[in-house]
């Protein structure tokens, strides 16, 4: 949600229906539809996050058996938008993961969004911080994974994932692991997790 010259926003991303809405939720009791933002075909838009301004959307492959057209293009990573009309979202950038995409990101506000996506040559989600202070050119700055992610590792049958979203506080990322736990990351320095 964010709020703008007093009225407050609820913004929502869907699991059947590609794309994100927008209602004006000022008066709780009679929320407003505003508008429909489509997203792109074959593609989970199930995620998103809203702060200063700025709209975050995950894009990612949706899951076997789970209404995917296998072999079928689809769009990855996430979008960055501008909401400071928050009836009209504008695109300002797209941040490609060149892997399945991004499943559940944490993004409270200023140039960095943390993300549980995939990764070239890692099995399940990584941990992977983006500099978006230059939204047309998103950049990694930093990742994470645990040794086993690594395709070419020895596996120990556990299925290890960043599932997300990270959840930040300071300089501590609290990672949910799937069955390699909860971890805690020291980020006081973002490009050295």
């Amino acid at each position: 949600m964010q709020e703008v010259a007093g009225r407050w926003y609820l913004y929502m991303g869907h699991l059947w229906h590609r794309g994100w809405s927008i209602l004006d939720v000022t008066d709780p009791t009679e929320p407003k539809y505003i508008a429909f933002v489509p997203g792109p075909e074959n593609t989970w838009t199930i995620q998103i996050q809203v702060a200063d301004g700025k709209m975050i959307t995950a894009l990612e492959r949706i899951a076997p058996g789970w209404g995917g057209l296998e072999g079928k293009e689809y769009s990855e990573g996430f979008l960055i938008w501008d909401v400071s009309d928050p009836e009209k979202p504008r695109q300002l950038g797209h941040y490609r993961t060149h892997s399945t995409g991004s499943h559940r990101n944490f993004y409270d506000g200023g140039a960095l969004v943390h993300v549980a996506g995939g990764a070239p040559g890692f099995d399940g989600k990584i941990y992977q911080i983006v500099d978006i202070s230059d939204p047309a050119r998103p950049t990694e700055i930093s990742r994470f994974w645990l040794p086993e992610q690594a395709e070419a590792a020895l596996k120990s049958g556990a299925r290890l994932s960043c599932h997300g979203p990270a959840h930040v506080e300071g300089d501590r990322a609290y990672l949910p692991y799937g069955e390699g736990g909860a971890i805690i990351l020291d980020i006081s320095e973002p490009a050295r997790p």
